[in-house]
């Protein structure tokens, strides 16, 4: 009722409210999944080895976002398509993206699987061989199944450009809960390995996806990929959009996903730990918030197709007052956050109030700047955001190396927040300036 009062009105407004309703009890069973995936996970590893593990998974992240930011150009693409009415475009578009990405993912793994015969893995990652045996072949596995899932994940976007994000929670929440399953049954089984572990969660997404294929083109049968409708016309508009996207989705993968490979090498695989427990607690909020604010991307991309700025501005008005209460909420999670760790995983990890503290701004931070970067992403205004980006990337490694060594693991939490309010300032003044006409230059590009 809460976010009924806040949106109401015209039938925009009544589909991004499904599917904010839609993906809360979604997200809601997320949430359940991904706490009990802890210490499921720790009946399984030691912390060591699921150190090492959240380690890995962040190399794998950043084979997920070479995509040349496809993805998101046929999110956006595909939204204005269907915004217009243009259903053989929006066949095209979705039968572009779906050949290109072969085109992309093949040569990529085999590039990774060939980096992987050359490189020390134990010595990269800071690993102890006698702990950890056969990562290389772990990584090879590995590799090719997060392949895979790069390529039929662009089911995801369909269902985004088609303004239906709660669809595409409930594939990644399957993946999860699937991943939840099968390591549970490891678990009561006492079957202890790395390599189960990561290869069920690899693994996982890549089934649901290949199951929701013929499911989604059963419902949508116009936009069945083909290879008559590959339109290479279309691929200048998707990549010249998505090349913008994947800059910023690298730069971000800089900051992001490089922090757990940064504490690994500069602390230890068990400081990766105590920083993504910390930040799985806190990040709750950015789930929820998530929720509420990523139906913004592709409606606001509809109503900006259609000359309706005044909606937009109307709902971002009311986003605000949301984030308010997100503030509040950070603070009674912080206050709580002692005792909910030792409810979540016991005595065996320890968690200091002040990493919750730094987790609980750094979190504030990317709340904020998610907000206005949703609705820059779905008006297609990019170069700002992305220049940003990637100076944010540029001085977070030095920054972060440079504070590990004074405050240890704070250290790299603070660099951290220091990078993204780079980001969050630009976002809201770029935003002000696009909704009062005054945005020029690269701010309005």
């Amino acid at each position: 009722m809460f976010v009924k009062k806040i949106f109401n009105g015209d039938n925009r407004t009544t589909l991004m409210l499904k599917n904010i309703a839609g993906s809360f009890l979604i997200k809601g069973w997320n949430c359940i999944v991904q706490f009990l995936l802890v210490p499921i996970t720790l009946n399984c590893l030691t912390q060591y080895e699921y150190g090492v593990w959240l380690t890995v998974n962040s190399i794998l992240i950043w084979i997920d976002q070479f995509d040349i930011g496809l993805g998101n150009g046929l999110r956006n693409k595909l939204a204005e398509a269907l915004a217009k009415n243009e259903r053989e475009r929006a066949k095209s578009l979705v039968s572009s993206t779906f050949i290109t990405l072969f085109f992309i993912i093949i040569p990529i793994v085999f590039a990774f699987i060939g980096v992987l015969q050359t490189v020390d893995c134990y010595q990269f990652l800071k690993v102890d061989a006698t702990i950890i045996p056969n990562m290389k072949g772990l990584l090879e596995v590995l590799v090719a199944l997060m392949g895979g899932t790069f390529i039929f994940k662009f089911i995801g976007n369909i269902y985004l450009g088609l303004q239906l994000p709660a669809i595409n929670n409930l594939l990644v929440v399957a993946g999860q809960t699937l991943s939840l399953a099968v390591i549970y049954i490891l678990s009561v089984n006492g079957i202890h390995s790395l390599f189960a572990v990561a290869v069920v969660y690899t693994a996982s997404p890549l089934v649901v996806y290949l199951l929701s294929y013929p499911v989604t083109f059963c419902k949508y049968k116009f936009l069945t990929p083909s290879l008559w409708a590959f339109d290479k016309s279309e691929l200048k508009g998707l990549f010249s959009l998505g090349v913008t996207f994947f800059f910023v989705q690298i730069a971000g993968l800089v900051i992001f996903a490089s922090s757990n490979i940064l504490i690994t090498n500069l602390l230890s695989p068990s400081d990766v730990t105590l920083y993504q427990i910390s930040y799985r607690y806190f990040s709750l909020l950015i789930m929820v918030f998530t929720l509420i604010s990523a139906p913004l991307w592709s409606a606001t991309t509809d109503a900006y197709a259609k000359g309706d700025v005044a909606w937009i501005r109307n709902v971002m008005e009311k986003m605000r007052r949301i984030m308010f209460a997100f503030a509040g909420c950070l603070v009674l999670m912080l206050l709580a956050s002692s005792l909910f760790y030792k409810i979540w995983v016991g005595d065996k990890i320890s968690i200091t109030w002040t990493l919750s503290a730094l987790m609980a701004v750094y979190v504030a931070v990317l709340i904020y700047s998610t907000c206005y970067s949703n609705v820059l992403f779905g008006i297609g205004k990019l170069r700002m955001i992305t220049c940003v980006t990637v100076l944010e990337a540029i001085i977070y490694i030095p920054l972060a190396i440079c504070l590990s060594y004074r405050w240890g693991l704070y250290g790299i939490v603070v660099a951290l927040i220091l990078v993204n309010l780079m980001c969050a300032v630009c976002n809201r003044i770029q935003y002000s300036m696009l909704m009062t006409g005054k945005a020029s230059g690269i701010w309005n590009k």
